[in-house]
């Protein structure tokens, strides 16, 4: 149960792990009982089944989502209608998701954007097909380098709620393919590199094989915050800075006009 738990949270999942910490009267849970709650409503473990359990797995789906932990206590016969009359706490410790970072390209750019998102605590996979780009030496601290062809390990990919996408390969043509196959997928973040004449190419190719404007919609191009700069560096800043305004919800405004 736990190594599933710690895989699940570095695959991007929320989980909460819940504990039975008191338990009096007449009642289905023991002390020490262990249920772990995923954020789609998935478990492992029990607390006793029964009215009980399904009302703290809603109250844990909750408590991921806002990202607290805390103690629920319940009379069984005021609080959910249970005949067995004892009182049972739990105490819910929601365990956050690993926010993920895939790139998919490895150019100049992949490469100091990895750098960058390890800084601030992003897992990072790195995708390309040249194995002389995708090495241990280059990406020596990345978490995962997918070597092969793109599309068919990006449609093999398990991606998840908490993934940010960046398109960043060595061609438009490979950006758009790229972004074909990833575009439906239920990510916070698709970006992809390129001028807004290349981009507006791009996007109407898309168009013309299939792609609603809800989902092109979606895709954050040109990438990044326009900081300036032209460098591979001041690129990845740039699209590192718009990730985290999109990863923390927050408007772009100077910390001295708030």
């Amino acid at each position: 149960m736990f190594e599933k738990l710690e895989r699940e949270v570095k695959n991007g999942r929320g989980a909460a792990l819940v504990t039975v910490v008191r338990s009096s009267g007449s009642t289905p849970a023991e002390v020490g009982k262990l249920m772990v709650v995923y954020d789609n409503g998935s478990i492992d473990g029990t607390i006793g089944g029964g009215n009980l359990e399904k009302t703290t797995i809603n109250n844990a789906i909750e408590m991921i989502r806002k990202g607290i932990s805390d103690i629920i206590s319940y009379d069984l016969t005021k609080d959910l209608s249970m005949n067995c009359g004892g009182q049972v706490e739990v105490f819910v410790r929601v365990i956050k998701p690993d926010y993920r970072l895939v790139i998919v390209g490895g150019g100049h750019i992949a490469y100091h954007l990895n750098k960058l998102a390890k800084i601030i605590h992003f897992r990072t996979i790195v995708f390309d097909s040249r194995a002389e780009i995708l090495t241990q030496e280059r990406y020596e601290n990345a978490d995962e380098l997918i070597l092969g062809d793109v599309i068919e390990n990006l449609s093999k990919f398990n991606f998840t709620e908490n993934d940010f996408i960046v398109v960043v390969t060595h061609g438009h043509k490979h950006d758009e393919d790229a972004l074909f196959e990833i575009i439906d997928k239920n990510v916070k973040y698709i970006g992809a590199i390129g001028s807004r004449r290349k981009v507006a190419i791009m996007l109407d190719n898309l168009k013309n094989r299939g792609i609603s404007q809800v989902s092109l919609d979606k895709i954050y191009a040109p990438i990044g915050l326009t900081l300036g700069g032209n460098s591979p560096e001041e690129i990845a800043l740039s699209i590192l800075s718009e990730i985290q305004f999109v990863k923390s919800g927050r408007q772009l405004a100077h910390s001295r006009d708030i």
